[in-house]
């Protein structure tokens, strides 16, 4: 079910590259990792599940990020040692929808929650991500994923 929300201010911890769509599970491989090993560092953790943030239409290469949240009082310590990881995101509209399944799926859900941002007369806005609410794993059953995707609103 697609609906419009308030998302509340936030901060994240991210890798960004312009990579292929071919590198993108690379992409992913390499920065998790690499960003866990900074809030590590600092004695902090992830406020939440993994997410990947879109600055560009999926066309051949993408301008993605992916992140962890950040607790609200980690944030100035996880800035002040990796200042160039740490985002910011105020206070925004947007709209929201659930996909379950395996990711081969999830460009359609990403269709019809494009379809209802311009079905609503709204304009998109400059960024939208996904929450991989369950983590993704070898072992996991593709069916049994849940992705929360975003799509703000200008």
């Amino acid at each position: 079910m697609t609906r419009e929300i308030t998302v509340p201010a936030h901060a994240f911890i991210a890798s960004r590259e312009t990579v292929s769509v071919d590198e993108l599970p690379a992409f992913f491989d390499r920065a998790y990792p690499l960003l866990i090993d900074a809030l590590q560092a600092v004695g902090a953790h992830p406020a939440g599940p993994a997410h990947a943030y879109y600055f560009s239409p999926l066309t051949e290469t993408v301008d993605i990020a992916a992140a962890f949240p950040l607790h609200p009082e980690q944030v100035a310590a996880v800035e002040a040692a990796h200042p160039e990881l740490v985002h910011h995101v105020p206070e925004c509209e947007a709209f929201t929808t659930r996909h379950h399944g395996s990711y081969d799926t999830l460009g359609r859900t990403w269709q019809e929650l494009t379809e209802a941002v311009r079905e609503s007369g709204r304009p998109a806005g400059p960024v939208c991500w996904e929450t991989y609410v369950t983590e993704p794993s070898p072992e996991a059953d593709p069916a049994d994923m849940i992705t929360d995707l975003y799509v703000t609103l200008a």
